[in-house]
């Protein structure tokens, strides 16, 4: 019985371990803090180490991590452009480092949990690895499948459709496809129009903003990709999302 109550507060408190590990986590990767000793990365190698040795739900933060690396690497890319020349190569193959990471943890998450039982979250983020890492086919697949739960099963809500919405217009840029800009473009439009509604937090609203931004540039629109950028730089400042003003910073820096 005593044995039984031992493991018991045992397994209670690594819960609460991991549960403090993951708020912490998303707070520094909210502020852009990744590296280091008490950075994210950090913090997101104890989770995974202690998930092996518990094996608790471990198929959920393999999907997590990715998530982490994944906004790392893109941090990290961010860097680059700001950086003095001494320090460039290593903020490369930190963006490198990171998304190969990611993209491995999501492929390991992908064999253990099957498209059709990936929460939105989980397809969401394992289609932004894979649009990253170049596999567009795969990326697109899942976030059709993502809409289409959304749209026709009513599942998730505005927030969720929004994300959708664009990392879908980001694949499609990127696959190049015939009359794309004005397909992309419609899913840029949709977004910035439920971004609107005061339900949406405030993160989404930026990367929506962000991210039509990023594309307005692209197809030399550059006036109008400015004012969308300032306004997302303006609001991720006053919210502290120090993650995504580095990130917008780099797309005014490659804006002519």
């Amino acid at each position: 019985m005593t044995m039984w109550i031992t493991a018991a507060l045992c397994h209670d408190k690594t819960l609460m371990r991991l549960n403090n590990l993951g708020e912490k986590i998303s707070d520094l990767t909210l502020r852009g803090l990744f590296w280091g000793k008490n950075g994210a990365l950090s913090l997101e190698k104890e989770r995974l180490k202690i998930n092996r040795s518990h094996q608790f739900h471990f198929t959920e933060f393999l999907s997590a991590a990715s998530s982490t690396y994944y906004a790392a690497s893109g941090n990290a890319a961010s860097r680059i452009k700001e950086e003095k020349l001494f320090f460039k190569p290593l903020w490369c193959w930190r963006a490198w480092r990171c998304l190969q990471i990611a993209e491995k943890n999501s492929d390991k998450f992908a064999k253990l949990r099957p498209m059709n039982e990936m929460s939105l979250g989980e397809l969401d983020t394992r289609a932004c690895v894979l649009n990253k890492a170049g596999r567009l086919s795969e990326a697109i697949v899942l976030l059709r499948h993502g809409i289409n739960k959304i749209s026709a099963e009513r599942v998730g809500t505005e927030h969720d459709l929004c994300l959708f919405l664009v990392h879908e217009a980001d694949v499609i840029v990127g696959m190049g496809r015939y009359h794309k800009d004005k397909e992309a473009e419609e899913n840029y439009k949709q977004a910035m129009r439920l971004s609107e509604d005061e339900v949406i937090p405030i993160l989404t609203r930026v990367r929506v903003m962000k991210s039509y931004g990023k594309f307005l540039a692209s197809v030399g629109r550059a006036d109008e990709a400015k004012y969308l950028l300032h306004k997302a730089y303006q609001s991720a400042e006053e919210n502290k999302l120090s993650d995504q003003t580095v990130k917008i910073k780099a797309l005014f820096a490659g804006i002519k």
